[in-house]
């Protein structure tokens, strides 16, 4: 008993069951176990009737290594991914791999685990089997329509040897993201006295010897550097707004850019300067709070040449009042959250400045203010004019994010001379009315641009869903004494934000906007999700592998 207090190393075993059918513990890292040991565990697994369903936990069992009194004791815990049938790396929102890592993260904190190792043989061999029934199954659809035999037979040993290492490694990276993540306890943080539960040192990943450990050494630095960027989201929007400000904001961008000056570069411009570059419709949303704009601009620049620009551009509302428009209907006290799209940008960052991708150079742009009540504040029927020189009439206050967005857009492709841009935001409630509070509305002016975050997000665990840029509403947006107006009306209300975003993109630009209104923020728990991190850092980095 004196071993298995709180520093005991606990053994975590990763176990795959189909269905109801009596779990198999042939697991290799477990063979050591004497048969006694053995078991024990398959009774605790049938008296407990754990059928291994995604995220089910059993555990932690004591075991003896070698069944007598003087063996060395161990704790196992049996985590569920499914039916093996069923395992996939790749499906619209989390995998059975990130529910794991999500139970793992749990049973840590309720345990107080500091050690663990987690052993995934079983998974990666039926990783291994469904993605060899599924290249089998592509195979004989060919060979059905008649296709050259010999063609398709080269193409399904291609794919088979190099699919299910790549399933391998990202089931690999989604545990790891989802554990990490699932550690944190930020509701404790502003806490005088808190009382952390998680108290994890280090988490072994047990792999197959035949296969590539570079491969999974790379891997578990995605995860690990995706689970960093998401946290760094997370802190920057769980913060209160009287502490996370447009300069709090912009600090943190300063310490991402000083702790790897080699590839980042910061600028970061006041009002003054953004009245200099024309940027009134952010100007117009700043200019009722006593706590000054900061316009971010990150650069990345990798190591070597630069293949391809692109950037990121995220909302960065520290905190919305409505405006004049004030948020009466409830909520405002959640306002602090209007900053998720920075802050996810930020959090994107954050996991650059780890991988640091080759031959892509991005830019990371934040129009940083607050959107308040005052004197100097816009009023409704105000009209202001864009760095775009469009005019836009502000019929609601409280739809002031778009008008940040646009002049940061104009921005990117001005002055970064950007010709691919995704923006991420809370822009708008009806996104989270039609979607949900776990999926992101995705809006894109090209097929291959929505295509491409839509695969990003299936490998990130991240639901989109993507919404139409529906023509028949531009009418909506026209004003009778400005170019624009900035609200339509409520209904299409995530699609008409999307179109006066629009508005600022260029004919050569390639788009995508998400709106993560929904899911940046869990009500339940009353903390910030990092949500749209992995996707954005997923799809930077696919971009970069593709052109290497």
């Amino acid at each position: 008993p004196s071993q298995l207090g709180p520093c005991a190393v606990r053994f975590l075993h990763l176990l795959l069951c189909s269905g109801s059918s009596a779990c198999s513990l042939q697991e290799p890292s477990l063979a050591a176990l004497h048969s006694k040991s053995g078991r024990v565990l398959l009774y605790a697994v049938q008296a407990n009737c754990f059928a291994g369903t995604e995220g089910e936990c059993l555990g932690p069992l004591v075991v003896n290594s070698n069944g007598n009194a003087g063996g060395s004791v161990q704790q196992v815990i049996l985590l569920g991914l499914g039916s093996s049938k069923d395992l996939n790396t790749h499906r619209w929102g989390h995998n059975p791999f990130h529910a794991a890592g999500t139970a793992l993260a749990r049973v840590a904190k309720s345990c107080k685990l500091k050690h663990c190792q987690v052993a995934m043989h079983l998974a990666f061999t039926a990783l291994q089997q469904q993605h060899q029934q599924q290249c089998q199954a592509q195979l004989n659809q060919q060979q059905h329509h008649k296709h050259d035999q010999t063609t398709s037979r080269q193409a399904f040993e291609l794919s088979s040897d190099q699919g299910a290492p790549a399933a391998a490694a990202l089931a690999v990276t989604s545990l790891i993201l989802a554990t990490l993540t699932g550690l944190h306890e930020g509701h404790l943080r502003f806490k005088t006295k808190p009382e952390y539960k998680a108290q994890m040192h280090s988490i072994t990943v047990l792999v197959p010897e035949a296969q590539g450990q570079d491969m999974y050494n790379a891997a578990v630095a995605r995860g690990t550097a995706m689970a960093a960027g998401n946290l760094t989201a997370r802190l920057l929007v769980e913060a209160p707004p009287n502490t996370c400000t447009p300069s709090y904001m912009a600090s943190a961008a300063e310490h991402l850019a000083g702790a790897n000056p080699a590839h980042f570069k910061l600028q970061v411009l006041n009002a003054e300067q953004c009245k200099q570059l024309g940027m009134g419709l952010l100007l117009g949303v700043a200019q009722g709070s006593a706590e000054p704009l900061k316009f971010i601009h990150l650069l990345y620049t990798p190591a070597g040449p630069v293949q391809q620009k692109v950037a990121l551009v995220g909302k960065g509302l520290t905190f919305d009042s409505g405006g004049y428009n004030l948020k009466i209907q409830g909520g405002i006290e959640t306002m602090k959250c209007d900053m998720a799209g920075g802050a996810a940008v930020l959090g994107a960052a954050t996991a650059l400045k780890d991988l640091q991708p080759k031959g892509i150079e991005v830019h990371f742009i934040i129009g940083a203010c607050e959107n308040m009540v005052g004197s100097c504040a816009t009023r409704p029927g105000d009209v202001h004019v864009s760095a775009a020189g469009k005019s836009v009439e502000v019929v609601d206050t409280d739809a002031e994010g778009r008008l940040t967005l646009a002049d940061a857009l104009w921005y990117a492709q001005e002055k970064a001379k950007v010709k691919c841009v995704v923006d991420i935001a809370t822009l708008t409630g009806a996104a989270g009315i039609a979607l949900g509070q776990h999926t992101g509305a995705l809006f894109s002016n090209t097929d291959s641009m929505a295509q491409a975050i839509n695969t990003a997000s299936s490998a990130a665990g991240e639901k989109f869903w993507r919404l139409p840029l529906d023509q028949g509403l531009v009418k909506k947006l026209e004003s009778p004494v400005a170019d624009l107006k900035n609200y339509a009306g409520r209904w299409g209300g995530a699609i008409t934000a999307a179109m006066f975003l629009q508005e600022f993109i260029q004919a050569d630009c390639e788009w995508c906007h998400l709106d993560v209104a929904g899911p940046a923020w869990d009500d339940a728990a009353h903390l910030p999700t990092g949500f749209g991190v992995a996707t954005l850092v997923e799809w930077l980095m696919t971009r970069s592998t593709a052109q290497q």
